[in-house]
C-alpha cells in the first residue's frame, strides 16, 4: 500500500459502471487506500429502456455489420464482467460529489468537458481521473489533475489500437494479447503507458473467451497504476511507434470471425 494515497475522480458516461471496472476501483481502494472524491457524469446518459435503445441505435450506426454481434453479447445475455452496476449501489461512492455535465464537441473530433467541470475537478483536489466513458477526450481535462486521466485499452497500443477488445487478436490467431492502462493524450489509443500486461490466449476457442480473460486479468492494473503514480520518481512510458488502428469488422470480416467462433465452440464441445 502506498503511503501517499491518491484522490481519484471518475468520468462516467452514465450512472452505471461495468462489473469489471467496479472491481478495478475496489481493488485500488483496498490495496492502495485511494479515495474516490468526485464523479463526473454525462447528463446525456440513461439507463432505462429508452437509453438502451438509443445506445444500440448509435452503436448500429457506428459499428455496422458488427452491431448485431455486439448487441447479442452485451444486451441479450451479458457476461458477469460486463453486467451494469448502479453507482447508487456502491457504498464507497456515498460521500463522493456528483457533477452532471453535458460534454462539448471538440474541434475536429472528440469531446471537451465544460469549464465548470474543470473547475470542480481542480477544487476537489483530484490527483487522477479514471475514465469510463465520454468517448475521445480533449482539452484541459487531460492536464488539470496532476496525474492526468487514466483509461484502459484492452489491447497492446504497439500492435492493436482501436476496437473491439480481443476480437482482432482472436481473428489473427495471436498467441497472446496485451492490455494497456494509459494516461491519455489527444492521440487515439496513443497515451503514455502507466501499466501494461501480456495475457496468454492461445488456449481460448472464441473471441468472447479472449475478451473475458483480458477484462478479468486487468482488474489489478488500476491499483498498480495508483501505486506507481504516487511515487515521485515514476515516469510513464511514451510509445514511439503506435500500432495499426483497428475498427469494428465489416460484413466479410464479421462472417469470417463468427465462422471461426462457431468452429471453436464445436471443438470445445467435442473436446477437440
Amino acid at each position: 500500500m502506498t503511503t501517499n494515497a491518491l484522490t481519484v475522480g471518475l468520468l462516467l458516461d452514465g450512472p452505471v459502471m461495468r462489473r469489471w471496472a467496479v472491481d478495478a476501483v475496489e481493488r485500488a481502494i483496498e490495496r492502495e487506500n485511494v479515495h474516490v472524491s468526485t464523479v463526473i457524469l454525462s447528463a446525456d446518459g440513461r439507463t432505462d429502456s429508452v437509453g438502451t435503445l438509443r445506445r444500440y441505435a448509435t452503436s448500429a450506426l457506428d459499428t455496422g455489420a458488427w452491431a448485431p454481434v455486439l448487441a447479442a453479447h452485451q444486451l441479450v445475455n451479458p457476461p458477469t464482467y460486463l453486467e451494469p452496476v448502479s453507482i447508487d449501489d456502491l457504498p464507497w461512492l456515498d460521500d463522493a460529489e456528483r457533477v452532471a455535465i453535458h460534454p462539448e464537441p471538440a474541434d475536429g473530433f472528440g469531446q471537451r468537458l465544460p469549464a465548470s467541470a474543470i473547475d470542480r475537478i481542480d477544487a476537489a483536489g483530484v490527483d487522477v481521473l479514471f475514465r469510463r466513458g465520454f468517448g475521445i477526450l480533449k482539452g484541459d481535462v487531460l492536464t488539470t489533475p496532476p496525474h492526468g486521466v487514466l483509461s484502459y485499452h484492452h489491447g497492446d497500443v504497439r500492435e492493436y489500437r482501436g476496437r473491439p477488445p480481443g476480437v482482432w487478436e482472436f481473428a489473427n490467431g495471436e498467441r497472446t494479447a496485451g492490455v494497456t492502462l494509459q494516461r491519455l493524450t489527444e492521440t487515439l489509443d496513443g497515451g503514455e503507458i502507466v501499466v501494461e500486461k501480456r495475457v496468454d490466449i492461445d488456449d481460448l476457442a472464441t473471441w468472447q473467451a479472449v475478451e473475458r480473460r483480458l477484462f478479468e486479468r486487468s482488474t489489478d492494473m488500476l491499483a498498480t497504476a495508483c501505486e506507481r503514480l504516487a511515487e515521485p520518481s515514476f515516469e510513464p512510458t511514451t510509445v514511439e511507434a503506435l500500432g495499426e488502428l483497428y475498427t469494428c469488422p465489416g460484413p466479410i470480416a464479421t462472417t469470417r470471425i463468427e465462422l471461426k467462433n462457431a468452429i471453436g465452440r464445436m471443438g470445445r464441445r467435442f473436446g477437440t
